[in-house]
């Protein structure tokens, strides 16, 4: 690498960057890989011990991440100079042939005076710190080291001012409208404001005995939510270089504060969500990580479990066998944040009565306490499960016989053919009207008919198997569908048909006899028809073998 060797050829040069230079320094090639840096480096950045060179430097410090487009800019051979509050950084390209082979950082500390280096100390601790604690630690250093009499920090809420942080207490009742008062003026015009003299002024201190003072908004985003007001004994006080200190030191607050406030009101909903939850008639869980973080007493309740849930895969020791892939991949596409929400309902056995449950969950993507999360509510949906599979069985049955009717047998008829064409099975469907129902009707009256259409339907369950499929069509029509290995299995299926047909015709007490007209139509998967195709040519072949009866003169009563 030409930086490398170029560095090589400067050793006297790198001995003072790494022993005498008081401030971090680094060097990059045109890769952007760390190939350099001092000792000032490791103890700004808290590296030490570690295998650093060569590595990239965002990856190095992902913090310099949005300074990337400067280093680009720096690549191209711009000098980049950026202020940073407190600290100066340099971005410096090295040339060699009007080639850029490198660039030189540095990290200048704009925090020299000693008078300030109690605030520079508490800002830098920002992450080791309590950070409720860490803003009045900041608040009262400011009034300490810029020897304010008084010193206050007022939020805008709504209509008024809320305080919260004061030096000494506010007898006035401050209002963000109120003209008299600097936090008026500094909300309307959203900058600092310095009043070096207060007596020339028409605007009032917050104390008395107030000579001068100073107004600073509080923003983020460059939305102003608060004031900082400081009040002195003394005449003009501050200069320019203290203002812009004291401008910074507000900024680094002003973000510590946000975050507070943030985490206050999320604490506050926490609570007012965990109130609503606890008393919820819904299951409602919180999962991080896979690990429960919170569920209420209900979602206990409803899936009836003896124990705590720990982990969101407890779940799968109620689910019932058949949902179990089907829940999984739904967490799964939710945690890795490939949907934003699921909707789905579940089957599950209760552990503690082994009864079966079933329960809609829906459940979304969230943040919780600042990371990832799921949260999902768990609604009891047995009791509507039963009644659907209640007025699901009604509307698919018929009443008089209990076999399915026409609209059930033509949803099952559909599904076994398509199972029967993936398997290569064949189907044999047998059309069966029953004679003389308007003989019996009309001289025996109709409940001997509905009487007939029983036993029918009676001989028919005790004839077919219990996976064939058995229904009552219309007045006195029934049909049967069913698995069959060849075409010619059908003279076996009828003969036993027949004879359990003259086994009940025998019984002495009877008034009326049973005959049934039938019609059989083999079906092979490999010349595919439909249902409704199936049942006409059936149909028609019952009707030809009534008709031969007729002609025959064959009946029954």
């Amino acid at each position: 690498m030409e930086v490398f060797q170029w560095i090589k050829s400067k050793d006297l040069f790198l001995s003072w960057f790494s022993n005498e230079v008081n401030y971090p320094v680094f060097f990059t090639d045109d890769k952007l890989r760390l190939i350099f840096y001092n000792k000032s480096f490791e103890k700004f950045f808290e590296i030490k011990d570690q295998k650093i060179m060569n590595k990239p430097l965002l990856e190095v410090l992902p913090q310099f991440n949005d300074k990337a487009i400067y280093y680009s800019r720096a690549l191209s051979g711009e000098r980049i100079v950026l202020d940073e509050n407190f600290e100066e950084v340099k971005i410096t390209p090295i040339k060699m042939n009007d080639k850029v082979i490198g660039i030189i950082t540095e990290i200048l500390d704009k925090t020299e005076e000693v008078a300030f280096q109690d605030i520079f100390n508490l800002i830098k601790g920002f992450n080791k710190k309590d950070t409720k604690e860490l803003e009045k630690e900041i608040f009262n250093t400011i009034l300490k080291v810029f020897k304010a009499k008084f010193g206050c920090i007022a939020l805008v809420d709504n209509g008024d001012l809320k305080i919260r942080h004061y030096s000494e207490p506010i007898e006035a009742e401050l209002k963000k409208d109120d003209e008299r008062y600097p936090f008026y003026h500094v909300i309307n015009k959203g900058k600092i404001l310095y009043y070096p003299d207060m007596r020339k002024t028409t605007v009032r201190s917050v104390t008395l005995r107030t000579l001068s003072a100073i107004a600073i908004p509080l923003k983020k985003s460059n939305s102003l939510f608060g004031v900082l007001l400081l009040e002195f004994k003394e005449r003009d006080p501050l200069d320019d270089r203290l203002i812009s200190y004291l401008e910074g030191f507000s900024s680094y607050l002003s973000g510590i504060i946000f975050e507070n406030i943030l985490w206050e009101n999320y604490k506050e909903l926490e609570d007012r969500y965990r109130l609503l939850a606890e008393q919820s008639l819904i299951g409602v869980f919180i999962s991080q990580e896979n690990k429960m973080v919170y569920i209420n007493p209900q979602l206990v309740e409803i899936l009836g479990y003896p124990f705590e849930l720990n982990d969101i895969t407890d779940f799968l020791k109620i689910i019932a066998e058949e949902d179990k892939g089907k829940f999984l991949h739904r967490i799964r596409v939710l945690r890795e944040r490939k949907l934003d929400y699921v909707i789905d309902e579940f089957k599950g056995i209760r552990k503690i009565d082994g009864n079966t449950v079933y329960f809609e969950l829906c459940a979304v993507n969230t943040t919780y306490r600042g990371k990832p999360a799921i949260l999902g509510t768990v609604l009891d949906i047995t009791y509507r499960k039963q009644l659907e599979e209640e007025l699901k069985k009604i509307s698919n049955t018929d009443p008089l016989t209990g076999l399915y009717n026409r609209r059930g047998f033509i949803t099952l008829a559909e599904h076994t053919m398509g199972l029967a064409r993936r398997l290569k099975k064949n189907l044999i469907l047998i059309f069966i009207d029953l004679d003389n129902m308007k003989w019996i009707n009309d001289n025996l009256g109709h409940n001997i008919g509905d009487l007939a259409l029983k036993e029918t339907a009676d001989i028919l369950k005790k004839t077919f198997r219990e996976n064939d499929l058995i229904a009552r069509i219309g007045g006195d029509e029934f049909v049967i569908l069913g698995v069959v290995e060849k075409e010619e299995d059908k003279d076996e299926i009828l003969n036993r048909l027949r004879h359990k047909v003259e086994i009940s015709n025998q019984r002495k007490d009877k008034a009326y006899k049973l005959s049934l007209s039938i019609g059989t139509v083999f079906y092979n998967p490999e010349s595919p028809c439909s249902i409704e195709e199936l049942l006409q040519m059936a149909d028609k072949m019952m009707y030809e073998e009534k008709k031969r009866k007729k002609e025959a003169g064959i009946n029954n009563y």
